[in-house]
């Protein structure tokens, strides 16, 4: 039987288990954790921490906003997994290093960082570029403090990784400003990550997510989420689940011998949107 989309949010395309083993004994952070922490209608970040938890990690749910890094350990604890809320700002080094401290003092270990905040803006015709270096600040430096911080953790758990979450954006030119532009940075630090990290046993892969139907990215009404299902080879839309999905494998042991990769989670979207566009001569 056909699901609904809210039953797609809430289970993803594959379904979400009830318990699993992947992940036991790791400890995994979470940034940009709270994002849409609502059980029905849930961001990457906070799908991508049940997921972890529901395969046995520790989670650290890292959110500038406290009420949504909580909401998220709820829904956790809810499972009856193990979360720990933790609260910064991802431009701002001191209060970072302090919340993966935390993370650490709480869990004993890290062994996963996934570096999911993000916000979008910064069009780079406004009348000046204070939206541009906020955007640049959040998606792109945020990622490198974050994972500064991380590092002497991950180097003393042995076989850590990192998982970056770019866009789409940063391959097609959708318009997206500083957003795209960030995106690709991402994508070009996570090789430069695993080229400087691997020596310290250290995996740095990003993902490349499409259109998906998220608080971040609904927008358009049913408009924008007819063309989103048109973008896709497969006709659907992606749902939070789908990037927590790539984020256990490239996080856990099945990718052990997988770096500085970027996956497409896109339904095949970067590889139709030019075709789709343009008149077959």
């Amino acid at each position: 039987m056909e699901r609904s989309d809210a039953e797609k949010s809430q289970v993803g395309t594959v379904g979400l288990p009830r318990r699993g083993t992947r992940m036991r004994g790791r400890v995994a952070l979470v940034s940009g954790g709270g994002g849409g922490s609502d059980a029905d209608f849930l961001g990457t970040g906070a799908a991508t921490a049940l997921l972890f938890a529901e395969q046995g990690a520790v989670v650290g749910v890292l959110d500038r906003d406290e009420s949504r890094a909580g909401r998220t350990c709820e829904l956790v604890r809810e499972r009856g997994g193990r979360a720990v809320p933790l609260t910064a700002d991802v431009t701002d080094e001191a209060a970072v290093e302090r919340a993966v401290a935390h993370l650490v003092a709480e869990a004993g270990r890290l062994d996963v960082l996934v570096n999911n905040t993000g916000v979008t803006g910064g069009a780079i015709d406004a009348p000046d570029l204070r939206d541009w270096d906020r955007v640049m600040a959040v998606n792109l430096r945020g990622c490198a403090v974050t994972s500064r911080a991380a590092l002497p953790h991950l180097r003393a758990a042995g076989g850590a990784a990192i998982v970056n979450v770019s866009s789409v954006a940063a391959i097609r030119a959708f318009g997206s400003g500083a957003y795209g532009a960030s995106k690709a940075g991402v994508i070009a630090l996570t090789r430069d990550l695993a080229y400087a990290w691997g020596r310290h046993g250290i995996r740095v892969n990003c993902i490349v997510p499409g259109h998906l139907h998220t608080p971040i990215g609904n927008h358009g009404g049913a408009e924008g989420r007819d063309l989103r299902r048109r973008a896709s080879l497969l006709a659907t839309e992606g749902s939070a689940w789908d990037v927590a999905w790539a984020a256990l494998f490239l996080g856990g042991p099945e990718s052990a011998w997988i770096t500085a990769a970027a996956l497409p989670v896109d339904a095949g979207s970067t590889a139709a949107t030019a075709l789709g566009l343009l008149p077959l001569m």
